[in-house]
Formats: C-alpha cells, sequence, structure tokens
C-alpha cells in the first residue's frame, strides 16, 4: 500500500491524473470480463417498482459496481468517505458519471446522511458500503439502517466474485478480477425497514441485512469452485 500512500501525498492535478489513468484501465478491464448473475430477478423485480433503491455492498466488493451501474448516472448518489482516500473514491466515480455524498455510515455522518435521506427522497438511488470506511470488515454499521428508516426505500444486498482474481491486503480484503475472467453477481432479497421501527428493530434488520451479504458474498466465493 506504499504506492498508494505516495498518491494520497501527492499534488491535486497528480492525483487526478493518475485516477483518470486508473478509470481508463478499469473500462479496459470491465470489456474483458464475463458476467454471470445469481437473483437477478430480485434486482429487476425492485427495479420495477420505479422507486429508489439503497444498494448495499461490502467495501472489499465495490469495483464492479462501476461497471454495473454506471448506466444510473445522475440517478444515484454514492456515500463516500470524507477521508483523503474518499477523496480519490470519489474522483474515480465522477469519471463514470457516478455523484457523491460526502459522509459516514457510522462516525460522525450525520450531515452526509441526511444529504442522502434528501436526495432519496427526490428520488435518487443511493449506494452504501456499510463496512465503511474503515471496518471492521463484513460488519454492517447503522448508517444504512437509519436512511432505510427515514426514506421507506428497500435495501437490495449485492456482491460479486470472480473466478480469476486478486485479492489486495488491505483491511477490507478487496477484490479485484483479473482480465477475462468470469465474474458472477450475486443478489440478496429486499429488506425494508418500518418508518415507526425502534432501536431493537433497528439493530433486528441491521443483522439481517449483515446475515444476507455474508451469504450472497459466501455463495459468489463458491460460486467458481463446484
Amino acid at each position: 500500500m506504499k504506492s498508494f500512500g505516495v498518491l494520497l501525498s501527492s499534488s491535486p492535478v497528480a492525483r487526478h491524473a493518475v485516477v483518470r489513468l486508473f478509470s481508463w484501465l478499469l473500462r479496459g478491464l470491465f470489456v474483458t470480463l464475463r458476467p454471470e448473475y445469481v437473483q437477478r430477478q430480485v434486482e429487476r423485480r425492485v427495479q420495477g417498482a420505479r422507486t429508489p433503491i439503497l444498494l448495499a455492498l461490502w467495501h472489499g466488493r465495490m469495483l464492479y459496481f462501476l461497471k454495473l451501474y454506471e448506466y444510473l448516472g445522475s440517478r444515484v448518489t454514492v456515500l463516500v468517505s470524507q477521508s483523503s482516500d474518499g477523496e480519490l473514491v470519489t474522483q474515480l466515480l465522477s469519471c463514470f458519471g457516478l455523484p457523491t455524498t460526502r459522509g459516514s455510515t457510522s462516525r460522525g455522518g450525520a450531515r452526509g446522511l441526511l444529504a442522502v435521506v434528501n436526495k432519496v427522497r427526490s428520488g435518487a438511488h443511493a449506494g452504501f458500503t456499510p463496512d465503511g470506511p474503515r471496518g471492521p470488515r463484513y460488519q454492517v454499521q447503522p448508517g444504512l439502517l437509519l436512511v432505510a428508516k427515514r426514506t421507506g426505500a428497500p435495501i437490495l444486498p449485492m456482491t460479486f466474485g470472480a473466478q480469476w482474481k486478486r485479492v489486495l491486503a488491505s483491511w477490507d480484503a478487496f477484490l479485484l478480477p483479473l482480465p477475462f475472467s468470469r465474474v458472477v453477481v450475486v443478489y440478496g432479497e429486499p429488506i425494508y425497514v418500518p418508518a415507526d421501527a425502534s432501536a431493537a428493530d433497528l439493530e433486528t434488520k441491521r443483522r439481517e441485512v449483515e446475515a444476507s451479504l455474508r451469504r450472497i458474498t459466501e455463495t459468489a466465493d463458491n460460486y467458481f469452485t463446484v
């Protein structure tokens, strides 16, 4: 991760140039990947309702999101941390035409969450990495549930896996598919949070989202081994 630190400390112009180059490399990678889907009918059913959706995926499984949902453009907002690495993520998402809202799903993110709530109420979808920005890995933080409660939008768990991949030695075990790999996208059933949900109800729903994400991630990781 030393090279990443060097990037963070470089000038804004240099960072932007590197991010732009990386986005082109990713577009080239995405062209070579061969996607398959599990339970895609769930996504189509939720999308068919023509109401906002809260897309939930682990921090380490965010990469293919760029390919899957680039078509949404300004109709989606992605909650990104206010850290320096969050700035790089924001720049990368902008290269794919995906707007961001700066904040956190957990610590000090009330303003960011409120901004997401307002955007969802205005009709936008929202993307969350509920174990981010710093982990613990595969543990859902409560911010996603609060947005679902305030907006009534369903939470749609999703993840992806790859046949040929590299898993980075980062806190989130970031998954990078290799060129020409088969990839699989797996969806979980939508999860709704009632507007009158109590603190105990929110914890129950938080565990439900976490269990779903863990389950579909296990499915994705085992998909090419059977």
